[in-house]
Parts: structure tokens; C-alpha cells; sequence
């Protein structure tokens, strides 16, 4: 198979030629992402490059053409180079020494059919050179493609046990790149026997893998396979609810919007702060992350779609913009009345339009009225708000200083 340059302008740009023509001839391949996803006909968004070359005499090639090269993956093989704003990984072809499930002691290779049989999956083992001619050393990858299996190279149980995290991976490619075919069955009976390797990995290596595989477009089906054979409660015992993300997903396809892997998180989990405070924990997120599920988790606002469109501004301050859309459109999702549907749409459509006032008066302005600091002052500042907000963000400065006055006269 060959690639048509005029219709891939990541392989035919001049950064791509640029960085080419530095490498000794025929000496380099783009592979994996880049390659199955310019066949699929896919956004390609990551440039990474095979080389029989090792990593210090790639970094002194590029440097020699005036390319920009960084080497802080060097260890592993891998420099970085930058030409007009184009990152490129390169990567020494390698075999494997000896594997723990984690991680890989390799040594370089020079043999391209070598370096394609220690990869995860046939449709990644591609490879494409700079006139866009495909190589498939494992035989199965462009078959595997246009039937959108995703399929280890090689035996299944030896890839898993090479790296644990394969398991999710085979998830994630299959929820991207399956089309809702039969997962390969001697992949999932693999991935179902070893599961309990996934214990050994690191938490940001599997919070990484379960964003991007809950990021795709339609990855319910997917996670319901997970669910059933076991491995969605190994990974998240707090949000193991595969019809809430169903569910979640269908309202997403119908409103037109785009995938939010917190979201679909969040459908999956019960609101339990406790739970939520648990699984933020074991995963490590970001805090971030950490802040909008707690937040969402532990919310004890009375939201409700039949409160007066004051009450309803006062509930969204009360809860915060994005809790209170969070809440309104799982709830929106889950209802099976179109009217309660549409009611909490409509909620989530006025949290996601909700602009939060600001209140008028300062600590500064209490002062200039004779007010102590301290105690006193923040005292005063949130009685003050308090009023505020009950009267629906109304109440105006000039007023709300005058009630300073009568309420805090000494």
C-alpha cells in the first residue's frame, strides 16, 4: 500500500522533508499513530518516527542540518526534534531484553521486522517512509484496519505481560477504533485472565490510559465489556456504572456535544464525597481535576429545574457554574420523563449562561465608614453578602453600605 503525499501534507511539508533529508537515506519511518490514522483517513496530531539509528548520532544528524533537538527521553532511545514549529519523536528500533509488566530493558536493533514484533498492536506495527510507501512486518496490520480489529502482535498473554497497561490500551483502541465490532476474543480473554497485573502499574499511568480511552467519541459499549468481564471494578470500584455513561452519551449525541471524560466520569460514580475523595486519591489527579468531581460529589445545593428564576441564580452561585451544570446535565441524562429531561436542560442551560455577580462593596469601603479590622470587618462583609444574595444580587452598593451602618453601629 502506498500513501498519496498530495493528499497527507504532514508527509510531504517542507519540516518533513527537512528533517528527512538530515537522516541517512532510508534509514527512518514514520510509525504507529500517524500511519494508522492516514489510513483510516484520520487527524493526525503526533509525528513519531522509527530509526535504525542510535539516539546520540540522531541528535548530532539534526544538529548538523540546524534542527532543534532535545534529548530528555535519551535513555529510552528517544530525542525530540522541532523544525518551523513541527515536533517529531524519534525512536530507535528496539527488542526487548527482559520485561516486569511495567516497564522494559531494551537494546537497539537495526531490524525493522524485529522492532515490529515488540509492539502492543498489529494496526500500530506500521510503518511509512518519506514516499509514503506502507510496511506491515507483522502481515495482519492493513488487514486489521479496514476490519477495525484491534489485535496484539504476537500472543496475546506475552504482549499483556510485558506491560501490564496493554490491558487498557486494548480498551482504549478499541473504543476509538472498533466501530462497535467483536473485540478480538483471544485479546479479551487475555486482558480478563491477567487484569490483576494492573494493580502493579503507577496511578498516572492508568489515569492517563482511562481519559483517553473515556475521550472517545461512543466508548459506553467498550466500558460495558469492561464491566462485565470484571476489569471496570478492578480499575474503579467507585464508578463502575456502564449505563450512566450510556446513558450520558446518547443526550451528548443528541445536543451535539462534545466528550468530556470528567463528565462521563462522573456519570459513572454515585455522588458519594467519600467515594469520589477515594478515587481521586488512587488515581492521584491533578488538583484540578480533584476539585471539580469533590466539588460536584459533595454539592448539597438544592438545585431543582421548578425553582423561580431567582432561586434558580442564588442555587448556581450558591453551588458554582460548573457544579451546578455538571449536576444538571447527568440528571438530564438520566431522567426518563422527556419532560424532566428537558427541565434539567434547561437548567443546565442557564448554569452554563449564568454570569456570577460581583459583589459591590469591599473591605475597603467598610473602613472608610469607621469599621475596626479584623473580626469585625469579615464579620460585617459576609453578613453583608449574605443579604445580597438573598435579595437575587439586587441590592445595590449604596444600600447595602447604608444596612452596614445601621447593622454594624457601634
Amino acid at each position: 500500500m502506498k500513501l498519496e503525499r498530495k493528499h497527507h501534507s504532514w508527509l510531504s511539508s517542507a519540516a518533513t522533508r527537512k528533517l528527512f533529508a538530515a537522516l541517512p537515506k532510508e534509514s527512518s519511518r514514520f510509525v504507529g499513530g500517524c500511519v494508522r490514522n492516514a489510513i483510516l483517513k484520520e487527524r493526525v496530531a503526533d509525528y513519531d518516527i522509527a530509526t535504525k539509528i542510535e539516539p546520540l548520532e540522531v541528535s548530532r544528524f539534526l544538529k548538523a542540518a540546524n534542527i532543534a533537538v532535545h534529548e530528555t527521553g535519551i535513555s529510552h532511545g528517544t530525542v525530540t526534534a522541532v523544525v518551523s514549529g513541527t515536533v517529531f519523536e524519534l525512536t530507535t528500533l528496539r527488542r526487548d531484553v527482559s520485561t516486569d509488566g511495567r516497564r522494559a530493558s531494551v537494546a537497539y536493533s537495526k531490524d525493522w521486522d524485529e522492532d515490529a514484533h515488540r509492539r502492543d498492536f498489529t494496526i500500530n506495527a506500521l510503518y511509512c517512509d518519506i514516499g509514503g510507501n506502507i510496511y506491515d512486518p507483522t502481515g495482519h496490520g492493513l488487514d486489521d484496519i479496514e476490519n477495525r480489529k484491534v489485535r496484539f502482535v504476537g500472543n496475546a498473554r506475552t504482549r499483556i505481560e510485558e506491560d501490564y497497561l496493554r490491558i487498557l490500551r486494548f480498551f482504549r483502541f478499541n473504543a476509538w477504533y472498533s466501530d462497535d465490532r467483536a473485540l478480538d476474543a483471544s485479546g479479551l480473554t487475555a486482558c480478563r485472565e491477567l487484569q490483576s497485573g494492573l494493580k502493579s502499574l503507577s496511578s498516572e499511568r492508568v489515569w492517563a490510559e482511562l481519559k483517553k480511552l473515556l475521550s472517545a467519541p461512543t466508548p459506553f459499549r467498550t466500558v460495558n465489556v469492561m464491566s462485565i468481564n470484571g476489569i471496570l471494578e478492578t480499575l474503579l470500584p467507585e464508578a463502575s456504572n456502564s449505563e450512566g455513561l450510556q446513558l450520558l452519551c446518547d443526550l451528548e449525541d443528541k445536543k451535539s456535544l462534545s466528550p468530556d471524560p470528567y463528565l462521563r466520569l462522573m456519570a459513572m460514580s454515585a455522588r458519594d464525597e467519600l467515594a469520589a475523595a477515594r478515587l481521586c486519591k488512587r488515581l492521584k489527579m491533578s488538583n484540578k481535576e480533584k476539585t471539580r468531581l469533590k466539588y460536584w460529589a459533595g454539592d448539597q445545593t438544592s438545585l431543582r429545574p421548578s425553582l423561580p428564576e431567582k432561586e434558580t441564580s442564588i442555587a448556581i452561585y450558591h453551588a458554582g457554574k460548573q457544579v451546578a451544570m455538571d449536576r444538571a446535565i447527568i440528571r438530564s441524562a438520566g431522567a426518563r420523563d422527556p419532560i424532566e429531561v428537558a427541565a434539567w436542560w434547561a437548567l443546565y442551560e442557564a448554569a452554563k449562561n449564568w454570569q456570577k455577580p460581583e459583589f459591590p462593596v469591599t473591605g475597603k469601603d467598610l473602613l472608610s465608614l469607621g469599621m475596626g479590622r479584623g473580626k469585625e470587618l469579615g464579620t460585617a462583609l459576609k453578613a453583608l453578602k449574605a443579604l445580597w444574595v438573598r435579595s437575587g444580587f439586587t441590592v445595590e452598593k449604596p444600600q447595602l453600605l447604608v444596612a452596614a451602618k445601621m447593622l454594624f453601629k457601634k
